[in-house]
């Protein structure tokens, strides 16, 4: 069984990274504006355990904060890895061609 050929576009790479980035930056934006979001203590009124429910509401939008980071984290990994990997190849490429005497 023979493998197919692959090839590789190291300038869609960048591209996706790029995408990636502006995601990050949006995500960027949510999480400032979550963070501005405060809800005071008697925001919930005279609801049964209503003390509760707003220690509960703190710690979720705190644990929804560090997933906004974790994501933004893995984006930016994700962004890095395709700008080395496109790299990787314009390289390769370009040490193939000089091997070669500058043909393809």
């Amino acid at each position: 069984m023979q493998e197919p050929d692959v090839r590789v576009e190291p300038d869609a790479l960048t591209g996706y990274a790029g995408l990636i980035g502006q995601e990050h930056q949006m995500l960027a934006q949510v999480r400032t504006a979550l963070a501005a979001v405060q809800v005071p203590a008697g925001a919930f009124g005279h609801l049964p355990d209503s003390d509760q429910l707003h220690t509960a509401y703190n710690e979720h939008a705190t644990a929804e904060q560090q997933n906004l980071t974790d994501l933004m984290d893995l984006l930016s990994y994700a962004a890095t890895g395709l700008h080395s990997t496109a790299g990787n190849y314009r390289t390769n490429e370009s040490d193939l061609q000089a091997s070669l005497g500058g043909g393809r």
